[in-house]
């Protein structure tokens, strides 16, 4: 009876309307109602700060309630401002009401956070939405998953201070926002130029590589067709160590990688590693075929020394895990290893290895004996004396005008920034390197490695990600990646973009890892694409070689322009469960021809693969309800005329914290103001200096803080997790 009291009062009060819906609050009455046990603000004014009920500032289409609620954020309040509500009555989460939607309304262009916390349980991690509309009401909205029960819900403020609203806090069946979010996209603040996409070939090559020749060249037409697959035209091609022949516990998928020479004294046995072979040889002839050029890149990159080298005996790392498996004596001789292996598929069967990588995420401490793969630990000065032995090689056999080092491909964006400061204060190693390469499984560091590589003139590429330890649903391990392309394009700023593993075995729809799936176990069962590969052909197809990337104003979009300035695409990830309203201002362009829009939705069953529309647009913008899922890729033909670009880059300089240590990277000043709270706001460290550009140590426990760091006039806030 109560929850149809509600329904009716809301009918009254606003003309925000569902299908099925439940008003937890509308703020008619300046009392506090009943169904809220307790309620509080982050504001260190507390409930002072804000006002219970007080006049719409601004009623319009989608808020035109008479009255609503009023927090102050000032500029010394916690970063997470904002309310807080228990209710006295726990709800049943159901299909019916599994979406929260609370409207906003702000005159700033602050992110905003909604978590729930269910009864016995704890808060749901921060959903930080990005809206930059202001002055008029926004719909934000939080999915709450089937079969919890809801307790406490939050919204919260991230940035700016200034005066909020907040209206209408709805349980409703509908995940769709009513308002829409503006994209700007701007040519005029222009990022890196694209190099292309790509992949590692292990371990995925070593079994399909075995398949018939067919079935070969028809995988590598997939993966390198620029019109009709995915484009890819970057390879790292794994120089195998071999283990030990007596030993038996290497993965089956692949993960069993042979090697060149199987002792101290053999010859070089040219014949092993016959499958991975095969598919480099295709690969460069599908992509010569498809696409007119052989624009490929490979890099031959080392998870391990041949198991006659190493200190366990053992090609999968060491008995410690955190020691260096290479002997010592023999780190000459793993750089001979590698530079002829190098140097014998460029002179004899005409491949040219464009980088050699001596190993591959050094930083881990899992590589471990008689583990199910190739591994082996580096300490950073390990790291420094391989890279001279490799480049002294190098230099000896006169290989260095077809073949550069890359490292250090960590696993840990934080680790490999922090490697290149060592390298940095070697003196002699960065000189020797040509591309910086690493892994984004982990780390939050990207900024600053862009920074750190654009100061030196190297490039960057992200050589190898994938959804380790995202958990979910297959769709949410292939949106999460989706979005992970756009922070690492955004952020990082990196030329190109690999995934681990191209190919894969098992079920097309419970393999997030693979785009390409066969049966490992029977190769003359068919071969798949998986909605993976058409998840990846929404960027790789689209953002080419040679485009750059430009503004666009939402985290959760990427954009770039044709080297003449003629072609724009934008490309759209709405991971969410619930579609997304929006609406793409291009008024900074002019000339549009037709708009081809491509989408791809994450759900196999629902057969949205790479689909086209084309429509024309009307003035100089379009509105697009990105629906749940889905990845959309808009190519709009423009006829832009030459202007001066500036460069993308964050001028408000980074700071971030690894290993107890902060690190500050703000050019022009000599310190700054770093104040540490933690996850319910409580204020950790306060007021201390460090220095603008260096390190500052600080232990903080595991957990989620927020860094609030002063830079004169500014106050920068970013969110950490510390999990070491």
């Amino acid at each position: 009876m109560k929850q149809t009291i509600l329904i009716l009062l809301f009918a009254l009060f606003t003309t925000h309307l569902f299908a099925v819906d439940s008003v937890l609050l509308n703020f008619e009455s300046a009392t506090v109602p009943g169904t809220v046990s307790s309620w509080l603000n982050y504001s260190k004014s507390g409930t002072a700060a804000s006002t219970w009920s007080i006049a719409n500032p601004n009623p319009d289409a989608i808020n035109s309630s008479a009255n609503c609620y009023k927090i102050v954020k000032k500029s010394e309040d916690p970063y997470w401002t904002g309310l807080e509500v228990n209710l006295a009555s726990v709800i049943p989460i159901t299909a019916s009401n599994q979406f929260l939607h609370v409207l906003v309304y702000k005159n700033t262009t602050s992110r905003i956070a909604l978590t729930y916390t269910p009864e016995g349980g704890t808060q749901s991690s921060d959903v930080w939405q990005i809206n930059n509309t202001t002055g008029s009401w926004i719909d934000y909205v939080l999915t709450i998953p089937v079969g919890a029960k809801l307790k406490t819900l939050a919204i919260k403020i991230a940035d700016d201070p200034g005066t909020y609203y907040f209206d209408q806090i709805v349980l409703s069946d509908v995940g769709t926002s009513l308002s829409r979010t503006d994209i700007t996209i701007d040519p005029a603040l222009k990022g890196q130029v694209l190099e292309g996409w790509g992949a590692s070939l292990c371990w995925w090559a070593n079994i399909m590589g075995g398949f018939s020749d067919a079935k070969i060249k028809t995988i590598c037409d997939w993966i390198t067709d620029p019109v009709n697959g995915m484009n890819m035209n970057v390879f790292r091609f794994n120089i195998g160590g071999g283990d030990d022949p007596a030993h038996n516990h290497m993965r089956t998928d692949g993960g069993n990688m042979p090697g060149y020479k199987a002792s101290l004294t053999a010859a070089y046995d040219w014949s092993q590693d016959a499958n991975q072979r095969k598919i480099i040889q295709q690969l460069i002839a599908s992509r010569i075929a498809k696409a007119g050029v052989n624009d490929i890149q490979i890099v031959a990159f080392s998870n391990s020394p041949p198991y006659w080298m190493t200190r366990s005996g053992c090609s999968a790392g060491s008995v410690e895990g955190n020691a260096c498996n290479l002997k010592s004596d023999m780190f000459d001789d793993f750089a001979d290893y590698l530079t002829e292996v190098t140097k014998y598929y460029h002179e004899t069967l005409g491949i040219t290895f464009n980088y050699i990588e001596p190993f591959n995420e050094p930083d881990g401490n899992w590589w471990t004996a008689l583990g199910g793969q190739e591994g082996c630990y580096f300490s950073n000065s390990d790291q420094i004396t391989m890279i001279r032995e490799l480049y002294s090689k190098l230099a000896a056999k006169d290989m260095l005008s077809y073949s550069q080092i890359t490292a250090n491909d960590a696993n840990n964006i934080d680790n490999g920034y922090n490697t290149m400061l060592t390298y940095q204060a070697a003196g002699d190693i960065i000189p020797k390197i040509d591309l910086v390469s690493v892994h984004t499984y982990g780390g939050n560091n990207r900024a600053m490695l862009a920074n750190w590589t654009k100061n030196n003139a190297k490039k960057l590429w992200q050589s190898e990600s994938g959804p380790i330890s995202v958990g979910g649903t297959n769709e949410h391990q292939i949106m999460a990646m989706s979005d992970r392309i756009i922070t690492d394009l955004r952020d990082m700023k990196c030329t190109v973009w690999c995934d681990w593993q191209i190919g894969g075995t098992g079920s097309p729809t419970n393999n997030p890892w693979g785009l390409i799936i066969g049966d490992y176990y029977d190769p003359f069962d068919p071969i798949t694409r998986c909605i993976n590969f058409y998840i990846r052909a929404q960027f790789s197809r689209y953002l080419k070689s040679g485009y750059t990337i430009i503004n666009s104003s939402i985290g959760n979009s990427i954009s770039a322009i044709s080297p003449d300035q003629k072609e724009l695409v934008l490309v759209l990830s709405n991971q969410e469960s619930y579609t997304q309203k929006y609406s793409v201002n291009l008024s900074k362009f002019s000339n549009f021809g037709k708009v081809n829009q491509v989408r791809t939705r994450a759900l196999e069953s629902l057969g949205v693969k790479n689909s086209l529309t084309i429509f024309n647009m009307s003035g100089n913008s379009f509105t697009y309800d990105a629906l749940s899922e889905s990845v959309t890729t808009f190519v709009i033909p423009v006829n832009q005329t030459s202007t001066s670009m500036s460069e993308l880059e964050n001028k408000d300089g980074n700071i971030y914290y690894s290993g107890g240590i902060l690190h500050s990277d703000f050019p022009g000043e000599r310190s700054v103001s770093v104040s540490v709270y933690n996850s319910v706001g409580q204020l950790i460290k306060s007021n201390c200096q460090v220095p603008a550009q260096g390190v500052y140590h600080l232990h903080l426990q595991n957990g989620i803080y927020i860094i609030s760091t002063q830079v004169g006039s500014q106050k920068i806030n970013s969110k950490i997790l510390v999990f070491e």
